[in-house]
């Protein structure tokens, strides 16, 4: 695919974000009615990041892999990403209408992914929910449910079933995408404590690294 062609496809994906963006919105809506209200409210975040994250994402993956049943998947799934990593930002919550019908779908889809099968995408979401687990349990335990959170393991095994896992040295992408967060977040959380922009005992949103691991690793599959 010629530069050009993958701009074009970026366009649909700068469309893509914008609707991801209106999404959010409308899934945001109820969190005004707690005690006390969650912000909500149209932002940067749907405004200008999440259309340019899905403009950039398309065009990347469109570059790289060229047009194909792969491409379609990967573009789905950037856009599903794209949505999780704003919303997760904003208001520290993965939805399970996000991440369920993700689940069910990436199973429908394995066999059109880009080196992945159903059996893979099976083991992926083993490996991403037996490793995020206990991290959700001790959370839970220590610190009330704040920081890593079920969400976070539900968007964990939606990632396992997007990348796949095998026995195969060369096909461990679930757990390159979960330790390529990690890494991510471990980073970022140690410039923040550095630059004092966050204390000790801030809980910060775990699922935007998860997404940047993800990413990282749907593009070099």
């Amino acid at each position: 695919m010629t530069p050009a062609e993958a701009l074009g496809w970026g366009i649909l994906g700068l469309l893509g974000g914008a609707l991801m963006g209106q999404l959010s919105l409308f899934l945001e809506k109820p969190l005004g009615d707690e005690d006390p209200p969650a912000e909500i409210g149209r932002g940067p975040l749907e405004l200008v990041a999440m259309p340019l994250m899905g403009l950039v994402g398309f065009a990347a993956f469109a570059l790289r892999q060229g047009l194909g049943p792969g491409l379609l998947v990967h573009s789905l799934w950037i856009l599903v990403l794209v949505q999780i990593f704003a919303f997760d930002l904003k208001h520290r919550l993965v939805l399970d209408v996000i991440t369920l019908p993700s689940l069910a779908l990436a199973l429908v889809l394995a066999n059109l992914s880009p080196d992945l099968s159903i059996v893979r995408a099976l083991f992926g979401i083993l490996v991403g929910g037996g490793l995020m687990l206990p991290f959700a349990v001790v959370s839970e335990i220590f610190h009330d449910g704040q920081g890593f959170g079920w969400g976070d393991v539900k968007l964990a095994m939606v990632i396992g079933a997007i990348t796949g896992m095998s026995l195969n040295y060369g096909q461990l992408y679930a757990l390159w995408a979960l330790i390529a967060g990690t890494i991510v977040g471990g980073v970022v959380t140690i410039l923040l404590l550095v630059s004092r922009r966050v204390g000790f005992r801030d809980a910060l949103p775990y699922g935007p690294y998860l997404v940047i691991g993800a990413g990282l690793i749907l593009y070099f599959m």
